[in-house]
């Protein structure tokens, strides 16, 4: 069996997004999902949120998109905080990517604007498009170990 170099560390401004920012993000949108749906939705869109009391097949959709939140969470926060190994990072965080492009695709149904007109934004609309875009370029980044420095795990220098 071919001994493998060992993943260089990975650098810190990683570290602080995928271990701490992007989880307390999604556990923030998780409560807000599941503990404040009637504001979720009118920070989503306002004009078509339904009034108290929510109907019972949207409340389940809530409770679910939050359970979701949950489980990117706890998984990002734990199984990156697992392991150093780069390859499973960068597996990890394609999958994300991904998903963040899912995610900035769900959000067109509110308008072209969204995507654009900041001063409108509202919290939900800043954490819909503006950090999701900053993940999914963070994310890029990663995969092309972009700020590694030193040696790469193929042996090559970084430039």
């Amino acid at each position: 069996m071919a001994k493998t170099s060992p993943s260089p560390a990975i650098p810190p401004w990683y570290r602080i997004v995928y271990l701490y920012v992007e989880p307390i993000s999604t556990f923030v949108g998780a409560v807000y999902a599941h503990h404040f749906q009637s504001t979720y939705l009118q920070l989503t869109h306002a004009d078509s949120a339904p009034l108290a009391p929510l109907p019972l097949g949207t409340s389940v959709v809530l409770t679910q998109l939050a359970n979701l939140y949950l489980l990117l969470c706890i998984n990002e926060a734990l199984v990156l905080r697992a392991t150093t190994d780069l390859h499973v990072w960068k597996t990890f965080l394609f999958g994300l990517l991904v998903a963040d492009f899912g995610h900035l695709y769900s959000v067109h149904q509110v308008g072209s604007w969204v995507y654009w007109r900041f001063w409108d934004w509202n919290a939900i609309d800043i954490g819909n498009v503006p950090f999701v875009y900053l993940l999914a370029i963070s994310r890029v980044l990663f995969i092309f170990e972009v700020g590694f420095g030193g040696t790469r795990v193929d042996g090559k220098k970084n430039a």
